[in-house]
């Protein structure tokens, strides 16, 4: 049961996410726990403050962290010696960031390995808090430093886990305390290289530490029945709620399309969660802790039936136009084309060809200066920025009937930049300008889902 920031925010939603942990005891959960909400984003503004020398900054940051554990402690109502006990841990922390933000700020340079050191405060703290308000409740709960189990390399900030390392750690650190009726609550998103510092798995990576648990308990020889994400909605959706009203859950998705949500712009499951599960056949259930009740999303191998699942749309893209008369029946155009995004450590998105010309998305924070005068070796180059991919995700939408026809059918007067599609069975993915995004997922979801449902 991975619980996300927003499910141990505070004191009463600690308290509802340890009723939640304590309803399944039956099933002896495993738990990961987010930092609460907001405070990894702190934890960043407090390294940047301190690279830059902006010691007014350091301090506010550190103090809205120690107030927020102290507030949440203090009305989790917990007895005399575990408040205090809690509040000296959260005292020792801030000592140790203070210390770290001191020398960063002597130093005027944030090394990957500190910003790590600092960022893993607020798994640190935030699993102690749901530790301690499992045992409030009589449950036998035991907190397990991230640090003791999730073996990564030495890449700090995006640190790769070492998967043979976990099964072995899961196996004599972990399950043992299952074996003795203990609830093991652990944070996510942080880990320890080779020489024992702290890394961390990039933004987002807690659902990683939760799916690499499940993975790892399953590969120590545990019978994981699923990996759990608890966050603020009811599973995977249609659509992003905050655009289209009428957006609804998707009670089954296949692991494909789950992951082409994800990398489309749905933010509810980081894209990195599905590759453990999928090789290891553990279903992915995406649940809502403000909601228990809801059914939620499962997310397993293969989804039965065909056709549109859901909408995702990214923003924030730019698209590149090289076109050269040098491309007709020519061999290796495209080549030197895509050695120029390599070059540059810029990732491709949307990609469109004819026979003089490809048209390339980007992030629109790609160096696109430097692309764009690369590029004018090959051919000529144009640009067009703040545009929005629109992707509809499904199962064999490459061989249902009528979608692109309801599709492009719906999108009426919008103007459509670029399409791609049978590259994937399943995404048919196109680019509009970003003013138009919003619309064209209303449209879409009126045509594809709302009609059907009337």
């Amino acid at each position: 049961m991975k619980l996300g920031g927003t499910s141990v925010g505070g004191a009463d939603r600690i308290e509802a996410a340890a009723s939640l942990v304590a309803s399944r005891l039956d099933e002896g959960p495993f738990v990961v726990v987010s930092a609460m909400a907001g405070v990894t984003d702190t934890l960043l503004a407090l390294s940047r403050a301190a690279r830059e020398g902006r010691a007014e900054e350091v301090r506010a940051a550190l103090q809205e962290i120690v107030a927020r554990h102290r507030e949440a402690i203090d009305a989790l109502g917990l007895g005399a010696g575990a408040t205090a006990a809690l509040q000296e841990e959260v005292a020792r922390e801030a000592a140790r960031l203070e210390s770290l933000a001191t020398g960063v700020g002597l130093l005027g340079e944030l090394s990957a390995r500190t910003s790590d050191a600092i960022c893993a405060a607020g798994e640190l703290l935030s699993s102690a808090l749901v530790a301690a308000a499992l045992e409030r409740r009589g449950v036998a709960a035991v907190r397990v430093d991230p640090r003791d189990w999730m073996a990564t390399d030495g890449t700090h900030g995006a640190a790769l886990p070492d998967e043979a390392a976990l099964a072995r750690n899961a196996a004599a650190r972990l399950l043992p305390e299952r074996a003795a009726g203990r609830v093991v609550v652990t944070g996510g998103f942080v880990g320890a290289g080779p020489d024992g510092a702290a890394t961390t798995l990039g933004r987002g990576g807690s659902d990683f530490s939760a799916a690499l648990l499940g993975a790892a308990l399953r590969d120590a020889g545990a019978d994981v029945s699923a990996i759990e994400i608890w966050t603020d909605v009811d599973g995977i959706l249609t659509s992003d709620p905050r655009i289209v009203a009428g957006a609804r859950p998707v009670p089954l998705v296949g692991y494909a399309e789950a992951a082409e949500l994800a990398f489309f712009g749905a933010k509810v499951l980081h894209p990195a969660t599905i590759r453990p599960a999928v090789a290891r056949g553990i279903p992915v259930r995406v649940r809502n802790t403000f909601r228990p009740g809801a059914a939620g999303t499962t997310i397993r191998a293969e989804a039965p039936g065909e056709g549109v699942r859901a909408l995702a749309m990214r923003t924030g893209v730019a698209a590149l136009f090289v076109g050269s008369p040098r491309m007709l029946l020519a061999h290796g155009f495209a080549a030197r084309v895509f050695s120029v995004f390599e070059r540059r450590g810029v990732a491709v998105d949307v990609i469109a060809t004819s026979e003089v010309s490809i048209s390339i998305t980007v992030d629109a924070r790609a160096p696109i200066a430097l692309l764009v005068r690369d590029l004018e070796e090959l051919g000529e180059v144009s640009v067009l920025a703040d545009l929005a991919v629109v992707s509809v995700v499904g199962r064999r939408l490459r061989s249902t009937p009528r979608v692109a026809a309801r599709v492009f059918g719906a999108l009426g007067d919008l103007n459509v930049v670029l399409i791609s599609q049978g590259a994937s069975e399943t995404n048919l993915t196109f680019v509009v300008e970003a003013k138009d995004g919003p619309e064209a997922l209303r449209r879409l979801h009126r045509e594809l889902f709302e009609k059907e449902a009337a």
